[in-house]
């Protein structure tokens, strides 16, 4: 048997929800009124910021295996066919290079199967993502593209696999197996088949017993309908140990008891704190989504610590805000920016703007910018059904392999159009499989440039790197 492979290092708790706490008293609760209310609405706040990750995803999940009628249901792959575009609602930001591919897998007493086909030089990756958005890869950096065979189990799982098969554990009871196959040149039915030649297999004896159906939709809108999902993640998924004093305060907001939560045996002053609490926190979240990794000195940000963020709740819950299932820098480097060369907010009614790269972005696989509307993570919807500019689709447009992206609303006449609304909007330069010089920070994007001129820099000197 090859060997085992292990998502993350940190033990979970797996205790039953009805032991936890056991051992010690709940922490008081403020007897008057109004200090019970203040005290509820900073438990909330912190509530939202750390458990956004697993209610979110526990949200998804109803809404993709779990409710009536959802198809394919639990186990078993959801194919997308067509690259995403406008309508796609599923999680914000997505990417428009790849089709994608979800299953949902309940890891309870069993192992899941999956076996992988020969992908040769197309980009791959198969990522495993538990319940708090730790990511793990299998992919042509992490294994290559041959066709192999692996068994994904839980952290407890002590079964043996036969031999030929990698071993990888998940921390967490459910997984989310995101995978994403790049299109090129519009070959849709040469990833269709790529898509139906990965399979997964539950092994029998699956537990079926899941929480309580909650809506996408309303998790970020709705304080119940968020601490309804977020009390059946943690039930269901348990946390690291390391983590438990941070979760345990969480009981005097009525999360984690004998019963699931329910908001009807709230006093009125915890039900108010708690609504307030999670206003503000996700107030705080859509205000900090520009913060969205370091300053690159160049008017990008450089997304780090994707699905690997560690204790840093806040970077983690403004993370999966803004998108569902980021992968980690290594497989997927990737920069924003919301702002021109001068700091105004990137729209369409402000005028052109160009982006140039006197040194394209180095990379293994290939790369992408792609433009989003900033109030809904959407790509932009325009008659050429053009979302993105890239490597895959590039005119030439400069000397010695300069490449010239112009953002517009009309067409410019020029290469490498990526039309604009005339609204607010931001981009994502994606970089798959990033050369040594995007990971060590040497190489940068440069600035936007308001009306056709001409950047200064494509290959720019980190300012942190002196």
């Amino acid at each position: 048997m090859i060997e085992q492979v292990s998502m993350d290092s940190h033990g979970y708790d797996t205790s039953d929800v009805e032991q936890l706490g056991r051992a010690e008293h709940p922490d008081i609760v403020p007897a008057e009124a109004a200090w019970r209310r203040r005290w509820t609405e900073s438990l909330s706040l912190q509530a939202v910021v750390y458990g956004l990750p697993a209610a979110l995803q526990y949200a998804r999940m109803c809404a993709d295996a779990l409710v009536p009628g959802a198809t394919p249901g639990m186990g078993k792959f959801r194919h997308e066919r067509a690259p995403v575009g406008p309508d796609f609602t599923a999680f914000r930001a997505p990417n428009v290079d790849t089709l994608y591919s979800t299953a949902w897998l309940d890891l309870r007493g069993q192992a899941v199967e999956l076996r992988t086909p020969e992908f040769g030089d197309r980009y791959f990756t198969v990522q495993l993502v538990d319940a708090y958005s730790n990511a793990l890869n299998i992919s042509n950096r992490t294994v290559g593209s041959a066709a192999a065979r692996y068994w994904l189990v839980s952290a407890q799982w002590t079964g043996a696999a036969p031999e030929g098969v990698t071993v990888v554990r998940v921390p967490t009871t459910v997984m989310w197996l995101l995978m994403r196959i790049q299109v090129v040149g519009g070959e849709v039915a040469v990833v269709h088949e790529l898509q139906n030649a990965v399979t997964i297999a539950p092994t029998p004896g699956a537990d079926t017993a899941y929480g309580p159906l909650v809506d996408p939709q309303s998790v970020e809108k709705d304080w119940q309908e968020y601490f309804r999902a977020l009390d059946a993640a943690i039930r269901l998924n348990m946390y690291p140990r390391e983590e438990h004093a941070c979760v345990h305060q969480f009981r005097t907001l009525g999360l984690l008891g004998h019963e699931p939560w329910d908001p009807a045996v709230l006093d009125p002053e915890t039900a108010d704190g708690m609504a307030a609490g999670f206003d503000a926190a996700m107030a705080m979240l859509r205000s900090a989504r520009r913060q969205l990794g370091v300053e690159t000195g160049t008017g990008w940000t450089r997304v780090l610590d994707k699905g690997a963020h560690g204790h840093n709740f806040l970077a983690r819950a403004v993370m999966n805000h803004v998108g569902l299932g980021a992968n980690v820098a290594e497989e997927n480097t990737s920069f924003n920016t919301h702002v021109d060369a001068e700091g105004n907010q990137l729209a369409g009614r402000q005028g052109d703007y160009t982006l140039t790269f006197d040194v394209p972005p180095p990379h293994g696989a290939f790369w992408s910018v792609t433009l989003y509307h900033v109030e809904t993570g959407r790509v932009f919807d325009n008659p050429l059904g053009r979302y993105c500019v890239g490597s895959a689709k590039l005119e030439a447009s400069g000397p010695a392999g300069a490449v010239r992206i112009v953002i517009a609303r009309n067409d410019p006449k020029v290469p490498n159009w990526l039309p604009c609304p005339d609204g607010d909007f931001y981009l994502i330069l994606r970089i798959y499989s990033p050369g040594d010089a995007v990971t060590r920070g040497d190489w940068l994007p440069a600035p936007v440039l308001r009306a056709y001129g001409t950047a200064s820099s494509g290959t720019l000197q980190n300012p942190n790197r002196g």
